[in-house]
């Protein structure tokens, strides 16, 4: 319902902001990770948004990134996992940390979460790990690691590339290579190039 909202910080805590847009006042929930992304209050700001309806409950959540929203989508998704969960392991484990965690199968680090017991842990897992095929994690030397999301054309040539033997690292590289060297507009033109940089 609503995409995005545009407008001025008016306060921030450590979960929980007020953005005005046009005179009204629209009181957001965010994970940690979003809060130290803002700026100071009296600031302009622009966040994903997500609208959670229940019976009895209108509730905004608010994202710096649209990686973010997509992952705490995901994890709303998940069996036992609600809003204020996701929240939760969103705080604890920025985006990319949680992307690298699933991938690798890192039980231990999602159960250091607080709520996150050893069956959720596991259900995370299981039911995360093909949802996410679509982010990879970068290195950054300036700003440490960034999340990228693939589009569609590039998880299905990164599959095919891992389907042929190659580790989803050294997949996804040669996906991005290929994306940042030459423009291509088919899957087989992209594993025929991402191949060529392996």
């Amino acid at each position: 319902m609503y995409e995005y909202l545009r407008g001025t910080l008016i306060k921030k805590k450590a979960t929980r902001l007020v953005l005005e847009v046009q005179g009204i006042g629209y009181a957001l929930k965010t994970s940690l990770f979003t809060s130290r992304q803002l700026p100071e209050e009296g600031a302009a700001v622009e966040l994903k948004t997500y609208l959670h309806v229940r019976e009895d409950v209108f509730q905004l959540y608010g994202f710096a990134t649209e990686e973010e929203r997509e992952i705490f989508l995901g994890l709303i998704a998940v069996s036992g996992v609600g809003p204020k969960l996701a929240l939760t392991i969103l705080s604890g484990l920025s985006p990319q940390k949680f992307v690298t965690a699933i991938s690798q199968g890192d039980e231990r680090l999602l159960n250091s979460i607080s709520g996150v017991g050893k069956k959720t842990a596991q259900r995370l897992l299981v039911e995360l790990k093909d949802k996410l095929t679509g982010f990879s994690v970068q290195e950054n030397t300036e700003r440490g690691q960034r999340l990228i999301r693939l589009t569609d054309m590039e998880t299905e040539a990164m599959m095919a590339l891992i389907s042929l033997g190659y580790k989803k690292n050294r997949a996804e590289q040669a996906i991005l290579n290929a994306r940042k060297n030459e423009r291509v507009f088919t899957v087989e033109d992209l594993i025929k190039k991402s191949l060529q940089s392996i």
